[in-house]
């Protein structure tokens, strides 16, 4: 039987990652031509920056992990914000963004859960005895 190892879980973690930042920048031309918002390119910059993020983290790097929590952390924060803004409005024309800031909000929250589990005392390696 195999057993995830928390090497695993963050390789998963990355490649969902590179795959979001990929994603990202594949659509940040026809936002910036046909959108012409200056909000909606930022925030496709932005969610580029997880491919770099992911990419860092196949390759092994440490500091990469750091990133990418504050990038969940950033993300989640972001998506409650829009959530609040849409369902609340503050502003005088509403944001019509509920539903999807639900899901813009699931999707990072699970992989953060996912990278704190696989740093947690779970996966610590036990002594060889």
């Amino acid at each position: 039987m195999n057993k995830i190892s928390a090497k695993s879980i963050q390789m998963f973690v990355a490649g969902a990652l590179a795959i979001m930042g990929f994603h990202s920048l594949i659509w940040l031309p026809y936002y910036i031509v046909f959108s012409q918002s200056i909000a909606l390119a930022g925030g496709c910059i932005f969610s580029g920056l997880a491919l770099l993020i992911g990419v860092a983290m196949l390759v092994g790097s440490e500091r990469a992990i750091f990133w990418a929590r504050i990038y969940f952390l950033l993300g989640i924060c972001g998506a409650i914000a829009t959530f609040c803004l849409s369902v609340f409005p503050i502003l005088p024309k509403p944001l019509h963004l509920g539903w999807r800031s639900v899901s813009d909000l699931l999707t990072p929250a699970i992989l953060f859960g996912l990278l704190v589990w696989s740093r947690s005392k779970h996966f610590r390696d036990e002594p060889v005895a």
